[in-house]
């Protein structure tokens, strides 16, 4: 047993999911990082955990499936005795056209960007309810609300996720327990790197700050959320996008200003 914070983050072994598990071990909590499959990136990233928590640990599990949800809830409580922060960050990114989506593709990217964070919110929120604290945080994306073509699956679970979050920050509220979103822009990761290097010169142009996010941005962003001084903020779907949405044609700003630094 233990008074430290105990935090689950799925996804938590690579790209962002790292970022936030080491900001929330570096802050003085225990993490329990799950990833799916690969062993290789989680043993190498299992060491700057424990760098930075020696009571935090990685689990192997499929949070897409009850009992992989059940199995790693029961290895975390059986440790510590308790699950005070979940943040939901596994997820899956694929392109496809609907003339040429698969059944499976669809499936796949329904049961790991939604179905894993509903049965691991239900999984956690009885042992949080125990402490009367509880912050869950959920990943959305800029894609759950500008439709962009070949991201029919991917755009659809993350709708999903953001209604989720709202619905469960009612529902969990009378328990002291909190639930927001965080909502990516583009962010540079080995998920999006093919993208970026695809399309990137493009998509920049869209962002107003000229540049694609980092994962520790979006870390800070959670820490915040997970801790007490969070503690009025609920039912948020929180952007951290670099102002990507907020704006039509951002780019003409910065050929405005190289065009002002030009002038003699």
């Amino acid at each position: 047993m233990t008074d430290k914070r105990v935090a689950i983050v799925t996804g938590g072994t690579r790209g962002i999911g790292a970022d936030i598990s080491l900001a929330l071990a570096q802050n003085g909590g225990i993490v329990f990082s799950v990833y799916r499959s690969n062993d290789e990136r989680a043993l190498e990233f299992k060491k700057q955990l424990k760098g930075a928590s020696s009571e935090s640990d990685i689990i192997r599990a499929d949070i897409a499936t009850k009992a992989g949800v059940d199995a790693v809830v029961e290895r975390v409580v059986s440790n510590f005795g308790r699950i005070d922060i979940l943040v939901n960050n596994a997820g899956i990114l694929d392109f496809a056209f609907v003339e040429d989506m698969e059944e499976e593709l669809l499936d796949s990217m329904l049961s790991v960007n939604f179905k894993s964070q509903f049965l691991m919110i239900k999984a956690c929120v009885k042992h949080m309810k125990k402490n009367k604290f509880g912050r869950i945080l959920n990943a959305s994306s800029i894609s759950s609300a500008l439709a962009d073509v070949g991201l029919v699956g991917y755009g659809a679970s993350k709708a999903a996720v953001n209604m989720l979050t709202k619905i469960c920050a009612a529902e969990l509220a009378p328990y002291a327990i909190t639930v927001n979103a965080y909502a990516p822009g583009i962010i540079h990761t080995d998920m999006t790197d093919g993208m970026i290097r695809e399309r990137g010169h493009l998509q920049v142009k869209q962002v107003p700050l000229n540049r694609f996010g980092e994962g520790k941005e979006v870390a800070a962003l959670v820490k915040f959320l997970a801790s007490e001084e969070a503690g009025y903020i609920t039912g948020e779907i929180i952007g951290i996008d670099g102002g990507m949405l907020k704006v039509q044609n951002p780019y003409r700003a910065h050929e405005y200003v190289k065009s002002r630094l030009n002038v003699k």
